[in-house]
């Protein structure tokens, strides 16, 4: 691997961590318990709008 290669790693999982992290302050602050129930609420939201989401990923959620 090449210096810029390990740069474009850390800076991906930079983004992940705080993808993460934002996810967990949502959660604490609807005091929602599982990411089960986010798919829940999420799962009809992406439903309405066919091109945000392919229906394997609603699968993969459900």
């Amino acid at each position: 691997m090449e210096k810029q290669d390990v740069i474009k790693i850390a800076e991906g999982l930079r983004l992940i961590e705080e993808g993460v992290e934002t996810i967990q302050a949502v959660m604490k602050e609807k005091k929602i318990k599982s990411l089960k129930d986010v798919a829940a609420e999420l799962i009809p939201f992406f439903k309405k709008d066919d091109d945000s989401l392919t229906e394997s990923i609603i699968t993969h959620l459900e």
